[in-house]
């Protein structure tokens, strides 16, 4: 049985981030993280030739691993933008040769043609992506383009694509598409699983819920003034007291939250400056414990705490930064 996918997929992207300076001994800078939708409502034009490459064959990928570091380094100069494009055309011919009963080309095609499809039942008039077959012919497609053939497209060309792919169960096929845009070397990932000849349909599911989906504006932190503390390392996951949550709270100039407090970061979340409480967990708070449970249950979350010596809820600490910002202590004059 061949193996997942998910941990190759995942050297294979982190790899790719490389720029060709790491043969050198540099220091590796990561493709930086930008969504690739914006400007927001400009067509972006994607180059036709998608390499489609058998993740699980890590010496292929050996070979392949500078030309997806190369994808993904700036390369503002429109001379390294052609490049990089040779660069797409030959790993997809090299790697259509070696895929699953013509996987590489077959995918390749039937994905530009599922995305067109969902643009056509949305009933939009620009789709965001478009694959630019300007000036190209059938033959062309099957090889890798020159140099002279490439430049004057290559100023028009805002993203490249590959996908990895790997077999699992029956007819189970796992595949990465990743997209990468030619002037600042961002990119972003989809993964789907589905049967060999579903690929397409599902990869082009995703691509098309990110281009052409809503954009929900980011979420502002509800709770700006407070700034939310771990408890101690010793206590993480662990019941503790109420007095030794208080004690280590207290020690990082801190206190427990409210149960408001406590509420409105967990709706929060992390992604926007608040907390992730277990499901059935129990939390100290300012007026007793905070039961995750019975919250959602609808009984209350707030409950008290009749046994504060007792281990027996895990905790945040919060520190209110414009009181504390109030009580610092004046700096000395300069001499």
């Amino acid at each position: 049985m061949l193996r997942p996918m998910h941990a190759l997929a995942a050297l294979l992207l982190a790899l790719a981030c490389v720029p060709a300076a790491l043969a050198q001994g540099q220091t590796p800078v990561p493709a930086p993280v930008q969504d690739l939708r914006e400007p927001a409502g400009q067509t972006l034009i994607v180059w036709p030739n998608i390499p489609v490459v058998r993740a699980a064959d890590l010496a292929d990928y050996e070979a392949d691993r500078k030309a997806f570091a190369d994808l993904h380094a700036d390369k503002a100069d429109p001379a390294k933008i052609t490049a990089a494009l040779q660069a797409v055309d030959a790993l997809q011919a090299h790697h259509q040769a070696r895929a699953v009963a013509e996987l590489g080309r077959s995918l390749n095609v039937q994905l530009i043609g599922e995305l067109d499809e969902l643009a056509r039942r949305a009933n939009l008039r620009s789709p965001r992506l478009r694959f630019d077959f300007a000036d190209i012919s059938p033959e062309q497609l099957q090889r890798p383009l020159a140099q002279d053939e490439l430049k004057g497209r290559a100023a028009r060309i805002a993203l490249a694509a590959y996908i990895t792919y790997t077999r699992l169960e029956g007819a189970l096929v796992q595949a990465t598409a990743t997209l990468v845009r030619l002037q600042s070397g961002a990119a972003q990932s989809f993964t789907v699983t589905a049967p060999a000849p579903m690929l397409a349909q599902a990869l082009a599911r995703e691509l098309f819920d990110y281009f052409e989906g809503t954009r929900f504006a980011p979420p502002r932190n509800p709770q700006p003034a407070l700034q939310w503390l771990t408890a101690a390392p010793g206590h993480t996951d662990q019941l503790v007291s109420r007095e030794v949550a208080l004690r280590w709270c207290q020690s990082q100039s801190a206190q427990l939250p409210t149960a408001d407090e406590l509420a409105a970061a967990e709706a929060a979340g992390f992604h926007a400056g608040g907390v992730a409480l277990r499901p059935a967990g129990v939390y100290h708070v300012q007026a007793g414990l905070y039961d995750t449970a019975a919250a959602q249950s609808g009984l209350g979350a707030l409950r008290a705490n009749h046994l504060a010596s007792v281990p027996n809820g895990t905790y945040y600490c919060v520190r209110h930064l414009e009181a504390a910002a109030g009580t610092r202590a004046p700096r000395a004059p300069r001499q």
